[in-house]
């Protein structure tokens, strides 16, 4: 489950892939608590169901934003 959360998705080159490997959790934690540290006790207290789904969802639709933002330039050009 969750395929765009646990491979290297977007990664575009070695340096990409080495740091989403080491920081892929703690990254979710903080995107999950809105950048603030603060908030971070509060996120460990959901259901992890709950917070994968989350991240499931911003991880598509960032891609999809990214995918239309490119056919859109390739209209332009």
């Amino acid at each position: 489950m969750y395929p765009e959360l646990f491979e290297d998705g977007g990664a575009t080159n070695q340096h990409q892939i080495n740091f989403g490997r080491k920081w892929k959790s703690y990254s979710s934690l903080i995107q999950l608590s809105g950048n603030n540290i603060d908030k971070m006790d509060e996120v460990v207290k959901e259901p992890l169901e709950k917070c994968l789904l989350w991240l499931a969802y911003q991880s598509d639709k960032v891609e999809l934003e990214d995918l239309m933002h490119k056919d859109a330039m390739k209209k332009i050009r």
